[in-house]
């Protein structure tokens, strides 16, 4: 993936690659909570219980949304882009999209998650995008995953600040929150209790000594004298590293005869299948895919796009069928991605920074089997600055909805300052 993202990304997204989106969030700063004063008075929910485990998933780079969802129905998106537009579901060609609803489609490697969109557990929302846009990879991924630019010096992520003004949904859990990442991601920053793992399976203290349980003792006994958020910090993480210790992630069984692909994200995928199923108390997760940066030979039909995201469908619809073969329905997926490409293709059979976008929701209380969202068209005079397709949801709309209904969180003021969501009616409460 490395030499693809040399080959194909731009420079500044190479460079962005390269320091694995940390955030610059210390452990040190995450143990302290970063500070809440500028929050408004939040309410807890009575029902915590009740609440979806809400999984975020971020593809890097500034997906293509409209090879993700193919406006096929669009006359102007073929103009646009005669090399690389995936065909009409009635076309006959090699790669055509599979239709949705008479002018959306699937690109063929995302049909995978048919079943879940006819089964009305996945709904997309094209032409999404953000009101602090930017061509920049650095900026639109720091304003996506803060949603905060009214308080300048708050750093931390909307899911950190969903978990910051909600009660614990399993009281006494040692882990709220995951990033499967080696360093804070930002979008989770300021959550309590919430922690960057790489590989859950293999979390705990790297030394080489026989008898872990005396480690584990002898650092619980030297801050047990503390009275402050390092002995809490630590008595967490060593709770942690037993609660993952007792989940037999290497041999695990997913339901359904499902079969996650065997790379960072499906298995990031199915680690979170394991924690949920154990029922261990994890409200929110989150996990990155890298490389959507597409500037040259995109390659949507048997290429390089179409490579990301047969990884994409295969571990989604794996995910999909593990949990809901065996019930367990109470999530809720969110799919982002920093920006869209420009609608029109480039002289390198690519597709430069753009706006537009789509996302996806996954989940048992999802209203899916439709495409939300007011198409703004692709046609000469409709595009953005004449490349790009119009932004008409503000994404936060979607993940505002999501956080009341799903997660039961009535704090929307505090987790998106400054904002007057418009719900779509993308889930039910």
């Amino acid at each position: 993936m490395t030499n693809d993202i040399e080959r194909f990304a731009c420079p500044e997204y190479r460079s962005v690659s390269r320091r694995s989106f940390l955030g610059g969030a210390t452990m040190a700063t995450m143990a302290a909570g970063l500070g809440y004063a500028w929050l408004p008075r939040v309410a807890f929910a009575e029902s915590a219980s009740q609440r979806d485990l809400l999984v975020s998933v971020f593809l890097r780079g500034g997906a293509d949304g409209c090879t993700l969802c193919v406006p096929y129905g669009d006359p102007g998106y073929y103009l646009a882009r005669p090399t690389i537009a995936i065909p009409r579901p009635d076309s006959g060609q090699s790669g055509r999209a599979t239709d949705l609803n008479g002018f959306f489609g699937l690109p063929t490697e995302l049909t995978p998650l048919l079943p879940a969109y006819q089964n009305g557990h996945l709904a997309i929302v094209h032409a999404v995008g953000s009101q602090n846009w930017s061509r920049s990879h650095f900026d639109a991924q720091a304003w996506m995953e803060l949603s905060d630019r009214g308080h300048p010096s708050n750093t931390t992520g909307w899911i950190g600040r969903h978990l910051a003004t909600t009660g614990e949904a399993l009281p006494g859990s040692p882990l709220r929150g995951i990033a499967f990442n080696y360093g804070m991601v930002r979008i989770m920053n300021g959550g309590p209790k919430s922690l960057p793992i790489a590989d859950p399976a293999s979390f705990g203290y790297q030394a080489w000594y026989p008898n872990l349980s005396e480690i584990l003792g002898t650092i619980e006994d030297r801050y047990r004298r503390l009275h402050d958020a390092q002995r809490q910090a630590v008595q967490d993480t060593n709770a942690t590293i037993a609660a993952l210790d007792a989940i037999d992630f290497e041999g695990y069984q997913a339901g359904g005869g499902a079969v996650y692909p065997e790379d960072g994200f499906g298995r990031a995928l199915k680690s979170v299948a394991a924690m949920y199923r154990a029922d261990m108390g994890l409200e929110a997760a989150h996990i990155d895919m890298d490389g959507w940066d597409t500037h040259a030979q995109q390659g949507p039909i048997g290429g390089y796009m179409a490579g990301l995201m047969d990884t994409l469908g295969k571990s989604l619809a794996a995910f999909y069928t593990d949990l809901t073969a065996v019930g367990k329905t109470g999530f809720t997926l969110v799919l982002v991605s920093e920006f869209g490409r420009n609608v029109l293709e480039n002289g390198s059979e690519g597709t430069d920074h753009g706006a537009g976008n789509c996302m996806l929701v996954m989940g048992g209380a999802v209203n899916g089997g439709q495409v939300f969202g007011t198409w703004p068209g692709c046609g000469t005079g409709q595009l953005l600055d004449g490349y790009d397709l119009q932004m008409t949801t503000d994404y936060r709309s979607v993940l505002a909805e999501v956080v009341e209904k799903r997660l039961q969180n009535p704090n929307l003021g505090a987790v998106f300052p400054d904002f007057s969501p418009n719900f779509l009616g993308v889930c039910h409460a």
